[in-house]
């Protein structure tokens, strides 16, 4: 017997967690964002201090980012360290 809820996607995850749906669409696009340049630092085979010198910020920043404690990080900074890195940001609006 499970004694745990299982989310298998983020609309899932904000359902159990009685988000409002807007709120998902945000989670998950930080979500993405944060994956993405974790994927692209780990291919570049960089350290923390280098990936901190192409993104143009401090190196706890993307310690943090590794790590996944992205709470103090804006969306509109994840975004310039996405692009500093190289990565291409669109947005899709449906």
């Amino acid at each position: 017997m499970k004694s745990y809820i299982e989310a298998k996607s983020m609309s899932d995850l904000g359902k159990i967690m009685r988000l409002p749906k807007g709120q998902i669409s945000k989670i998950e696009m930080r979500t993405n964002l944060v994956i993405a340049i974790k994927k692209n630092i780990e291919k570049m085979n960089f350290t923390h201090a280098r990936a901190a010198q192409h993104a143009r910020v401090g190196r706890t920043v993307i310690t943090s980012i590794m790590n996944g404690n992205t709470i103090h990080i804006s969306t509109d900074r994840l975004i310039d360290i996405a692009q500093n890195l190289g990565l291409t940001i669109t947005l899709k609006v449906a």
